[in-house]
């Protein structure tokens, strides 16, 4: 628990923390609200599911576009910008789309209100790693902020639940929108993001996609990004069968405990492991689970438990993930390094959930939980076969620390 009170003490990142959160709820938000806002205006679930996808697309472009402007201009008039732009773009999303009337406008906005979320997480990611001397302290900075953000996932709907009770859909939309974008400003005030300044000779030149161990750790995003997408499918389909509609949201709530839980734990000690053997042995652990989840297809009660152990090896291997970048990457391509994985991972989703749909409305979910286990089997595979490419040493993440 050292490493929680070492980042805690800092008093600089507190207000960029919170501004984390509260960034990081519309994003749940706003998936659940623009799908029963596109429902209420055309009658389709169909083009609600097609509006949050654009959403979770747009969302993953402007991740990656904002973390190379980050990295060249700095945190603070990006996330400001963005912030306000956010804001505005939820009113207008809610005004004009039914105006528009037509689906493939409800998509296009729905993408852009994506596009503008302020990069809050991958900017605290980047204070964490130039204010936190120490590896142990570091590593637990970036668990409790896989913690933090699981949270405000799991938040998320369960907020949205309440504004549709109170003022409906099109105003919980415009909710989320104000509230990200509040995020993105209130994180460009503070001192930590201010006085951040990007290495603009080294960025330009640069280039993140010519480096080996961060090629294949964007691989390993996207593949554990499809899994997760087809796991997100299967659920819902597996609830229907054995239970209720409602059971759905338990479940996919108690995988993101597992997450929440495993990232607690794994912050609280040292681990001597390099962060490259801990994301493989995370990898392995999820393929594991993911194949018990087809083995517990036709129990409520064992998915619950192997929904709970998917998220348990979740949890390691985001922290792994965020760890290795420390000594993968520069320091001037820090923020655009973690915003690409996110993005990745949010792109995979996506697939994910389209190949899931298909896979689980023409064979059952059973068979989609067993292709998500394939799926971090063949990740797993990947990160084994580039393991050299992956390799870091702890002593030079403390080196690095030093230097900074």
């Amino acid at each position: 628990m050292q490493g929680y009170l070492d980042v805690v003490k800092i008093s600089a990142l507190r207000i960029p923390f919170v501004a984390t959160v509260l960034g990081a709820l519309p994003i749940g938000m706003l998936g659940l609200g623009l799908v029963l806002y596109v429902h209420q205006l055309t009658g389709s679930l169909a083009a609600g599911g097609l509006a949050a996808a654009g959403f979770g697309l747009g969302n993953a472009a402007g991740m990656a576009v904002q973390g190379r402007l980050v990295d060249r201009f700095g945190q603070a008039m990006i996330l400001a910008c963005a912030g306000m732009t956010c804001a505005a773009w939820s009113v207008v999303v809610v005004c004009s789309v039914p105006a528009s009337g037509g689906q493939g406008f409800a998509v296009a906005a729905s993408a852009g209100l994506g596009f503008c979320i302020p990069a809050t997480t991958g900017s605290m990611r980047v204070l964490l790693a130039e204010w936190v001397r120490g590896v142990e302290a570091r590593a637990a900075g970036y668990a409790l902020l896989a913690v933090l953000f699981q949270l405000a996932l799991l938040s998320g709907p369960l907020l949205t639940s309440m504004l549709l009770a109170l003022v409906g859909p099109g105003a919980a939309v415009v909710a989320g929108g104000l509230m990200a974008g509040g995020a993105g400003v209130l994180f460009s005030m503070t001192a930590a993001s201010r006085n951040w300044r990007p290495v603009k000779d080294s960025a330009r030149h640069d280039g993140v996609f010519k480096n080996a161990g961060l090629s294949v750790l964007l691989l390993v995003a996207a593949g554990t990004g499809i899994s997760s997408g087809v796991i997100a499918v299967a659920v819902p389909a597996a609830a229907l069968s054995l239970g209720t509609a409602a059971d759905s949201g338990i479940l996919i709530a108690t995988m993101s405990a597992g997450q929440i839980v495993a990232g607690l734990l794994f912050g609280s000690r040292a681990w001597r492991w390099p962060a490259s053997r801990t994301l493989l042995a995370a990898l392995a652990g999820s393929a594991v689970a993911s194949g018990l989840a087809a083995w517990a297809a036709s129990s409520l009660t064992l998915l619950f438990a192997v929904l709970f152990l998917i998220g348990l090896c979740g949890g390691p291997s985001a922290i792994a993930s965020s760890a290795l970048l420390d000594t993968l990457v520069s320091r001037a391509t820090l923020t655009r390094s973690y915003t690409l994985t996110v993005s990745f991972s949010l792109v995979g989703a996506a697939l994910g959930n389209a190949i899931g749909g298909a896979v689980t409305q023409n064979f059952g979910y059973w068979q989609a939980f067993a292709l998500s286990a394939c799926g971090v089997t063949g990740v797993l595979a990947v990160g084994t076969l580039f393991r050299r490419a992956l390799g870091n040493k702890p002593e030079v993440l403390s080196v690095t620390a030093q230097k900074r």
